[in-house]
């Protein structure tokens, strides 16, 4: 190979040149210079053209996936919204349901026997008489709730209370009392509503009878003989 006829081109700019930068200079000059025109020769024969890239086609979407999402969700919805509007029981007698425009209100019954109040009763005998006691927050005692109490044997429903409008508050009794006759449980329940046309929400307790011991009949003396 013979030698430059002038200044030798860097090998970075002839790399350039054959990548398609344009540069008058460096065309006249291999143009005229076989040395450095083969150098660019042999950088042009080093390209290798690299196989195209084969670009992974994406896996098939589970179809199931795009309904099941959605409906996990709507079922989580749908939970969390019964959770809410279920009434909630507790060992201590009272029962809670969310009621729209008042949020949670409480139910409570008490008994009265003989004189004495009773808040957590469960059981009931001839002669008691009961009371329904209403609470919700302080933020809904401008909206009066709508009451409407009910007691169901499971053979008959009555209604011994009125159907009363109350003003929101803590243990706010409703007007009137009741009494439960017979041997079955009775359920109490009563519907609530912020408004008379509102959506109602019920609460309920369950009242049992009270067992009682059978009566006992006096045993009859024995017969004896007099003596002979």
């Amino acid at each position: 190979m013979t030698a430059c006829i002038g200044e030798p081109v860097s090998w970075l700019r002839l790399e350039r040149f054959a990548l398609g930068a344009a540069d008058p200079a460096i065309a006249s000059h291999v143009a005229a210079c076989p040395a450095c025109r083969h150098c660019l020769d042999q950088i042009r024969g080093d390209t290798v053209a690299l196989p195209p890239l084969v670009v992974a086609s994406p896996p098939p979407r589970r179809t199931w996936l795009r309904w099941l999402v959605p409906a996990l969700a709507a079922a989580a919805a749908a939970a969390a919204l019964i959770a809410v509007l279920r009434p909630r029981p507790s060992s201590d007698g009272v029962v809670r349901v969310a009621v729209k425009g008042a949020g949670e209100v409480s139910l409570e019954l008490v008994r009265e026997r003989a004189g004495a109040i009773r808040f957590d009763a469960t059981s009931y005998a001839p002669g008691d008489r009961w009371k329904v006691m209403v609470s919700c927050p302080p933020s809904a005692s401008g909206a009066p709730l709508s009451i409407a109490v009910s007691v169901d044997d499971g053979i008959s429903v009555d209604h011994p209370l009125a159907a009363a409008r109350i003003a929101c508050g803590n243990r706010v009794v409703v007007p009137g009392a009741f009494t439960i006759t017979g041997s079955r449980a009775n359920r109490v329940c009563a519907r609530i509503a912020a408004a008379p046309d509102g959506d109602l929400a019920t609460a309920c307790l369950t009242l049992a009878p009270e067992a009682h011991e059978p009566r006992r009949e006096p045993r009859p003396e024995p017969t004896r003989c007099a003596p002979g």
